[in-house]
Formats: C-alpha cells, structure tokens, sequence
C-alpha cells in the first residue's frame, strides 16, 4: 500500500484547459497524491518533468508541437524511473500499443472514472518504485561480491523479436544459438516466452529446473546454481527453458529478467534471447541491452506492415544502425515470381536495410527438425535452409567477434576437417 507520509508527485500534460483543470481536481482530493505542475504541449511536459522530477506523468497522446508518445519515448530513455500513465479520448487498440511501445506504464481512455484513475495511479507508482528499489539493492549489494563473470568474457546479447506469431522466430533463435557454437565458443540461449515458450521442445531438451528457480535467486546467485539450472544441447549449447507450466509465468517478475541476463554475462560469448510477440517494457529493456536486435518478418503484407512499425519504433531511439537487423523467413522465390508474396527488394527498399540473411522455405524439413526435437543444422548443413542459418551466424560472428573469426580461420587451416570450419569467406 501506498504510504500516506510520501506524496505521490503528478505532472499533467494535456493541451485542453478544461482536461487538465478536472484532472488537477479530481487528483487533489486523494491525500497522497500532489500536482506539482501542468503543461499544455509535450515540449512543455518535458521540460517541466526534468525541472520537477514527478513520480507520475499523466500524458495525453494527441497534443500540437510535441505528441505525448514522442514525449514519452524522450522520457523513457531519459529518466527511465519516471512513470508514463497515456491517456487519451480514444481507446483503441492501435492507440494502447504506441503507447506502450513508448514506455507508457498504462492506458487510460477519457473521461476516466475517478477510482479508476486513482487506482491506476497508484498501482503503477508503487510497482516503479519497487523495480528501481530492487535495481539499487543488486548495485549496492553486488559492490564487493565477486562477479559470475570469472573468465570475463566479452558478451554480445543477442534479441531475436517478431510482432507476429508464426514467423519462424524460434526456430530462428535456436538453429542461430546453435551454429553460433564453435570450439572454445560459449553460447547460451534463454527462452524468455513465460507462458507458451517451446524451446525445449524444439531442442528435445527435458528440464528439471528452469528460469523459475534462478530468478527467484537472481540477487545471490552461484555458479552452482546456474550450472544445475541451465541444460546442455547436444551441440554444447546452454539453455535457460522457460516455465514448465504457463501459470508459473506469474512466478517470473519481468523486470528481474534483464539483471538476470546482466549477472550471466561474462560466462559466455553470445547470449541469445528468444522473447514472445508482447511489444512491453521486457522487449524493451531487453532492446537497450542487445548487440543485436533481430527482427524475423515473413514475406507477406501484415508481417512486413508490423515488422515495418517495430523497425521504426526501435529507429527512433537512436541506436546505430548496425543494431537492428532482419532477417526474412519462408522465402520461396517461385511465389515471388508468380507476385503472390512480396518481392526482396521490396522489403528491404521498406526497412531501408538489407536482411542479413534470406531464409528458404522448407516446411518438410523444419517439422520434421521440430517434431524429432532435433535443430535444423543438426541435419546436413549444405542444404537449404540449414545452409543459411548457418551462414547467418557466420554472418554474426563476423560482425560482432572478428578476433573469435579469426581463430577459427586458424584453427581449420591447422585441422581442415573439423566440423566447426566456416562455410565461407577466406
């Protein structure tokens, strides 16, 4: 519960007058809540907010000169411990994901009932503080505690993300996860789909423990405990398999999951993080800490639409350019002859990039790769589409660890047969 003796400091941001003077009124009847300003535009709002340094903001989304989800992302990256509650005279769907894709902690559609907004504001305020409470304690407490990170690895986190169910992304994630092994290469992959993540099954891989039992330890974590929790790949991959069940998803607290990939780092060269379609605050701290974001789109017009939105979203956060990547899956070039999917050049001129690598279309091969719990690669590496899965690890190999690239190419001149040679370049 709230504590009564710590004001709740709210900053309003709306352009019509009459809105924020009934939101200021409805707010100053509750005795832990304090309006500390108002703003008319979201330029305003901001300046205010980085004056003031509220708890909450209450923004509206449809405002002149600034818009409050171009405010909000400015926030979001900012002054990350300022919550963003949107609000907005139209509820739907569309308008509920931009938001939250900028950061908002919540939604709400106007005019709002006043137990509502004061339950909302309330809520959101006390789960803020709770995160960043707990981000403090790991600081403070991980000061003079030796790091997981013992061999001091260089560690490149790798988010594999699609907006659209169905894409291939896991199939993706734990083929690339699998490649990336080399000799001398730790790799692990955390299957980060709480409810329904399958990559265990896509593995043939049985559990007895899983993300569950780690992040409740995640403040005082052991080499011990890890190495009973994560399970070896017959490729030597590590796993991290997500809940048995999808009722124990309410046992993970998203906002522990980045702290947990932070205190693995250093054990391992690649991190490969396979998360579910949900654009929420877990996608987005898990995009602030990757190398490589890796967006899986299909070539059709909804998944190009949808990837096209995520890819502009993640652009106007300002990462460099080389961090968002994608890749294009079930790729059959007859169907693009006959102009019944949608043409390479097409997509890539739409995502202003070229895709790292074209992924062939081979349905009969990857079910019987997943029903046998068997990865695509493990089969015969030269055939499609085992070949460019891969050469799309080769690919980031290449990009993120050329010293890693390099011993390779040592290695296989001094043993030619060895079955981690590169399948190109010189």
């Amino acid at each position: 519960m709230t504590d009564l003796r710590k004001k709740i400091k709210i900053l309003i941001v709306d352009d019509i007058p009459e809105a924020r003077e009934n939101l200021k009124k409805l707010l100053q009847f509750e005795p832990d809540f304090d309006v500390i300003a108002t703003a008319s535009t979201g330029r305003e709002g901001l300046d205010l907010a980085r004056d003031l340094v509220p708890n909450i903001v209450l923004m509206d989304i449809n405002m002149p000169d600034m818009d409050g989800i171009a405010a909000a992302n400015e926030l979001r990256r900012s002054m990350p411990a300022m919550a963003v509650i949107m609000m907005s005279v139209q509820g739907e769907a569309e308008y509920i994901r931009r938001a939250m894709a900028a950061g908002a902690k919540d939604f709400l559609t106007k005019p709002t009932p006043a137990e509502e907004l004061y339950a909302t504001v309330r809520r959101v305020y006390e789960i803020q503080e709770q995160t960043f409470r707990n981000i403090t304690i790991n600081t403070d407490e991980g000061a003079g505690k030796k790091s997981l990170a013992a061999d001091g690895r260089e560690t490149h986190v790798i988010v594999v993300y699609s907006p659209q169910g169905g894409a291939g992304k896991t199939t993706v994630a734990t083929n690339m996860a699998a490649a990336l092994m080399r000799e001398g290469t730790k790799v692990l992959l955390v299957d980060c789909d709480l409810q329904f993540g399958d990559v265990s099954i896509f593995l043939n891989l049985k559990p007895q423990a899983t993300i569950v039992d780690l992040i409740k330890n995640v403040d005082d974590l052991d080499m011990d405990l890890v190495e009973n929790v994560l399970v070896t790949h017959d490729s030597g991959l590590r796993v991290l398999c997500a809940p048995h069940r999808p009722a124990d998803a309410d046992l993970v607290p998203k906002d522990r999951i980045p702290t947990l990939i932070e205190k693995l780092k250093g054990r391992f060269d690649y991190i490969v993080v396979d998360i579910p379609t949900a654009l929420d605050d877990l996608a987005l701290a898990l995009f602030d800490m990757a190398a490589r974001i890796m967006l899986v789109v299909n070539p059709t017009l909804p998944a190009v639409r949808n990837t096209l939105a995520v890819m502009e979203l993640l652009d106007s956060f300002e990462y460099p350019q080389e961090k968002t990547v994608f890749v294009i899956n079930r790729y059959t070039a007859d169907l693009e002859k006959a102009g019944i999917t949608l043409k390479i050049a097409a997509i890539e001129s739409k995502m202003r990039r070229q895709a790292l690598t074209i992924i062939p279309m081979d349905e009969k091969r990857v079910l019987y790769s997943v029903n046998r719990g068997v990865s695509v690669i493990a089969r015969d590496r030269n055939q499609s589409p085992a070949k460019e899965l891969v050469a799309l690890a080769d690919t980031l190999r290449t990009n993120l660890s050329p010293q890693l690239e390099e011993q390779d190419q040592t290695s296989a001149n001094q043993a030619p047969k060895s079955r981690f040679g590169r399948l190109f370049g010189g």
